[in-house]
């Protein structure tokens, strides 16, 4: 997967556009982690997305307002 269709996939979601289940498997997400549970030696929040094929997409969050 791309980064581009990464972040499509989850701008889909997070609009509401994809109905979430227990069935639903985004384009073969593994598991997420936190940064921390992770072990990513960072200050900032964030997840690390690892995919079946074991590419790894980290997601940072930063509050801005």
């Amino acid at each position: 997967m791309t980064e581009k269709g990464f972040e499509a996939c989850l701008q889909a979601v997070l609009n509401g556009e994809c109905e979430l289940n227990e069935s639903f498997d985004p384009d073969g997400v593994q598991g997420v982690a936190t940064f921390e549970d992770a072990g990513i030696m960072t200050r900032n929040r964030g997840l690390l997305v690892t995919m079946d094929d074991g590419e790894e997409f980290q997601v940072t969050i930063v509050r801005s307002r």
